[in-house]
This record gives C-alpha cells, structure tokens and sequence, in this order.
C-alpha cells in the first residue's frame, strides 16, 4: 500500500477532479472548522520554539471527494534562525530565518486540498481515497514563517472497519518541497496509522502514530504520538481537543489543541 503514489500531476488533477464532481444529494455540503495549536519544542537544536496555529478551514464535500481551503494565522517566538518548512521550524539554512530572541506573527501558507473516493464499498471492506494538497508561499519568509516557495503533496488515504465503533486508519503522503535561494530542502514521505473508536453515540477517540523523513540533511525524522477527543453537541457543533507527544528530537515535545467544525 505504501509504494503506491502518484506523480505531482496526477496530484493536481486529483484536485481539480474533486471540484468538478457533482454535488452530493444531501443537505450537509460545506464545513467551517477552525482551532488554535500550541507546541514547543528544541528540534535538535538548543533553542526552544514556541508555535501557535491558528487555521480557519472551508471545505465543500462531493459525491466522490471534497476540496478545502485552509488560511491560517501563525506565531512563531525563538532563540536562534529557524525556518517553518513542512509545517514545523527547522533550523535556518539562510540568513532570512526569524531572527535571535524574536517573536514573529502574521499570515501562514495557504493550503488547498483535494481528495478522490477510489473505493468505497461498505463497513465491511475499506475506504481509499486518493488526496492532493497545494500550499501557497503566503507566509513571510523574512519572518521565517515559511520558505516563500510553492510545496506539493499528493498521496493514499485508507479506512477500515475492524468492528463496530472501531475504524483502522492510515495514510502515506509524499511532498515537494520548493527550495528558496540557498537552501536545498529534502522532499518529504509521511506516514500515519493509527484507530478511532467510538466511545459514546456523541464521543470519540482517534489516536495515531506518524512518522516524516527529514527536511534538513542532519536533522532527527519527526515522530509523534497524538490522541484527539471529538464530541458532537446536540446543536450539530463538533468540539475536539487534543494532545501531541513528540517521539524524537526532529518533533515538537508536546503539542495542544482544541477547535471545533460545523457542517451546513
């Protein structure tokens, strides 16, 4: 299941084929989500990084897939040149890194994301989408609240029913990393797997294993350990908080979060 992946195009066209499938018959064709996320962590280095995510996330939903867009604020406190790549700091490459005992804020990387249903065939089977995602150079690279270049991800996502309440997931991303002048980035392979299981009709939990290969030649692969709690009020809101354990020094050592999601 891992090998399989699919080329930057086929990425893009994943996308674009989500956003021309015919609505779902159903009422429920948009969700708004959004939530803060707090980690801190030294990411090998000897400086601690303190990052606050805040995206705000539209999604409309088709009968064989769904497309979403992501515009997201981010702060970002540090000792030393760290550069956001990938989604968390890396050590700084060049010198337009965030500078020495700084605090930076501002727009994130827009994200654009797709996925395409390839089988759907009940409980009893499993679920496979193939999924694209875009992110758009939006943040500050002078801030080093990004790279200030174009990354691109395509990749399989897999669910399985193991009993009732019980659903196996995982997925396997590969991602270009764009390289800005005077830096050559490694592209990314990441992986999740993990269960979610019913705890209540209106609460559950999702707990997942995720492993990424190492943007920075030199730097630890990231691995973490996260559990997610989401509980559906009687209104239709969706609350969920969470909970990251970093699992070696290219991670986080701890993360929060908390949001919520509304379908209409």
């Amino acid at each position: 299941m891992r090998s399989l992946y699919f080329s930057v195009k086929g990425c893009l066209c994943a996308a674009a084929c989500a956003a021309l499938l015919p609505a779902a018959v159903r009422a429920e064709d948009w969700k708004f989500s959004s939530s803060v996320n707090y980690d801190t962590g030294k990411y090998g280095g000897k400086d601690r990084t303190d990052s606050v995510y805040i995206p705000f996330t539209l999604k409309q939903y088709y009968r064989e897939g769904d497309l979403s867009l992501t515009v997201p604020f981010l702060r970002q406190s540090s000792k030393g040149q760290v550069t956001r790549v990938g989604g968390k700091p890396v050590r700084a490459v060049k010198e337009s890194g965030a500078a020495v005992n700084s605090s930076e804020s501002g727009l994130g990387d827009i994200l654009v994301r797709g996925t395409f249903t390839i089988a759907r065939d009940g409980p009893k089977s499993f679920d496979l989408a193939a999924a694209g995602k875009l992110k758009l150079p939006t943040a500050n690279e002078n801030k080093g609240l990004g790279t200030g270049e174009m990354d691109q991800g395509t990749g399989l996502e897999f669910g399985k029913e193991l009993a009732p309440g019980v659903t196996l997931l995982a997925d396997g991303y590969y991602t270009i990393i764009g390289d800005p002048d005077g830096a050559d980035y490694n592209n990314e392979l990441s992986l999740d797997i993990g269960v979610s299981k019913a705890l209540d009709k209106d609460l559950s939990l999702t707990v997942l294993y995720a492993t990424q290969s190492a943007i920075v030649d030199g730097n630890a692969d990231p691995r973490e350990l996260s559990g997610t709690l989401d509980y559906k009020s009687p209104g239709g809101n969706h609350y969920f908080c969470g909970l990251l354990l970093g699992l070696s020094d290219g991670s986080p050592d701890v993360g929060l979060s908390a949001g919520l999601s509304r379908r209409f």
